[in-house]
């Protein structure tokens, strides 16, 4: 199960936002980014679409994975570097 939800951290622990449906002392993964990084709508967009894909379990493109994405899409044609 993956579950997406903000968090506060304090006094040590991180407390969620909403109520999360887990059972006590289940065993959780955590990834942790700090809200303060988007600064537009358009980086909380990304922020949240980048949540979605590392709470799915996929793995996030490296730029070389990006640019063959790119490739792909554009029918293998790239920029010259």
């Amino acid at each position: 199960m993956t579950i997406a939800v903000n968090a506060v951290y304090e006094d040590g622990v991180l407390k969620p936002e909403e109520p999360v449906n887990i059972p006590e002392k289940a065993r959780v993964r955590v990834i942790i980014e700090t809200a303060e990084a988007a600064r537009t709508p358009l980086g909380k967009k990304l922020r949240e679409l980048r949540a979605e894909i590392l709470g799915s379990g996929e793995r996030t493109l490296d730029w070389t994975g990006i640019e063959e994405e790119v490739a792909a899409r554009r029918g293998g044609w790239r920029e010259g570097r």
